[in-house]
């Protein structure tokens, strides 16, 4: 049987979400640790204050929902496609939480949980549709379904298997899904654990100058497309990369636990411990990437440009191996470049743009803040801020989205800088200068053969000359 594991301050939030609002629910964000094992890192209540749902005086002041029936589906799945931005790569939202005061919530012949099983087959099937940069993230088809009551004090969680399958049923209709063949629940040990959860920290910094052709023609292309196509490319070269660990080649089957403590015993004989470790990326030379050694030629009509660092922060169990830790950053590493490419693609105001158009921008930042945790290293979340933005709109998102209450003061906003002006204008410079090249260069071929047609007729009409005179005296002489 499955198991979850979440701390005492995961209960007390519960208790919280329960008795305040009567019926509250949120996103679970956490760890699949090993086979059958989740481990909560944050619960996060949803933001939902107002519905239309009448109360049972007829009113439709009602504070937010009441039942699993009445969740906004769209709410709660702008709510974990904005979480995915801001978590890092060794963790994913595993599903979703309710919290009232009901006993129907843990009882799983109840309503709730038929309603429940309506509401994660169509999340599963909007987060599939409506995520505009494709994730790993929502690959997954297992989503945990957690509730707690306040009047029983008592949670219980379920697994639920998403199944794609369409009702051959001739008596449904097509406004009635059909539950059966929507998905299921299965059991799962539901557990508060007393001791404080161990995680190791792994940093590293991705550094980024890779030029990547546009290869479609059209007059007008569509720009979030061509990043799209960037983003896979830089997969598959993170896919083939290697990391190393504190400057080692380390074993992917290897258990982190293990690692960490030959890595200690060879600190005592050095240095002092270390807070994080440190993790290298070596991508493969660009030429090994392709198969086979022939080079192939294809024209293209412009190019995309990605120059910078991406700073990478993840965090790890015990139990987790070598491999999920390498796993854990390549994931970081695509997930922090989608987010600052799809919250700058948020602000286009048309994403067709012309292949000749030249676009210098500055996507926002990564800044960094705890989360609060009873353990003696807090765990950090993420979120992006553009030049000339305060750590004020990081607080106010991770409010909105995650229910963190931090302060502006205690973001860490310093370990990704932010590119000097003269950068922009040597940029631009340099590409207007290679553009005029171009150019001046097909002015040049288009001279070069004209000039080479007009010495053609020339010749050919030198020759007819000469030919007509050499006939002319020829019967001229006779």
């Amino acid at each position: 049987m499955a198991k979850l594991l979440l701390s005492k301050s995961d209960e007390e939030y519960l208790e919280k979400c329960a008795t305040q609002m009567n019926f509250s629910y949120g996103i679970i964000i956490g760890q699949r640790a090993e086979p059958g094992k989740y481990i909560v890192v944050h619960l996060a209540k949803n933001d939902e204050e107002e519905s239309d749902f009448p109360d049972a005086a007829g009113s439709s002041a009602a504070a937010g929902p009441q039942k699993v029936d009445q969740i906004n589906l769209q709410t709660l799945t702008s709510q974990w496609l904005s979480a995915i931005k801001m978590i890092p790569g060794s963790f994913s939202i595993l599903g979703i939480f309710v919290a009232g005061v009901s006993k129907n919530l843990i009882d799983d012949s109840s309503e709730e949980f038929k309603s429940a099983k309506r509401l994660f087959y169509d999340m599963h099937n909007l987060l599939k549709q409506g995520h505009q940069f494709k994730s790993t993230d929502h690959d997954e088809s297992d989503y945990i379904f957690l509730t707690y009551s306040s009047t029983a004090k008592k949670a219980t969680s379920k697994t639920y298997n998403y199944v794609a399958k369409e009702c051959k049923k001739t008596y449904f209709t097509a406004h009635i899904k059909c539950v059966l063949c929507g998905g299921s629940f299965s059991p799962m040990e539901c557990r508060f654990v007393e001791k404080p959860f161990e995680w190791y920290t792994f940093e590293c910094n991705y550094e980024l100058n890779d030029v990547f052709p546009i290869l479609d023609a059209s007059e007008k292309i569509n720009i979030e497309v061509q990043f799209q196509k960037t983003i896979d490319t830089v997969r598959s070269s993170l896919n083939a990369s290697e990391i190393f660990l504190q400057n080692e080649c380390v074993d992917d089957g290897q258990i982190l636990e293990t690692y960490i403590k030959q890595s200690r015993q060879g600190q005592r004989k050095s240095t002092a411990a270390v807070e994080s470790f440190k993790a290298t990326i070596f991508l493969p030379v660009k030429c090994q990437e392709t198969k086979g050694n022939r080079v192939h030629i294809k024209e293209f009509n412009g190019t995309i440009r990605l120059s910078g660092v991406v700073s990478s922060r993840v965090w790890c169990n015990p139990k987790n191996t070598i491999g999920d830790v390498k796993r854990f950053i390549r994931e970081d590493v695509i997930r922090s470049l989608m987010a600052r490419i799809q919250v700058y693609c948020d602000g286009l105001t048309e994403p067709n743009i012309s292949n000749d158009a030249i676009f210098i921008s500055e996507p926002p930042r990564r800044v960094y803040f705890n989360v609060s945790t009873t353990g003696q290293k807090p765990i950090q979340f993420s979120d992006y801020i553009f030049r000339g933005e305060a750590p004020t709109v990081a607080a106010a998102q991770a409010k909105q989205i995650l229910d963190l209450d931090i302060s502006s003061d205690s973001i860490m906003a310093d370990l990704e800088g932010v590119p000097e002006d003269e950068t922009f204008s040597d940029t631009s410079f340099e590409m207007q200068t290679d553009k005029q090249n171009m150019q001046k260069l097909a002015a040049d071929t288009a001279t070069n053969r004209d000039l080479t047609r007009t010495m053609y007729m020339l010749g050919i009409s030198v020759s007819l000359l000469v030919l007509v005179i050499a006939i002319f005296v020829h019967y001229f002489m006779k």
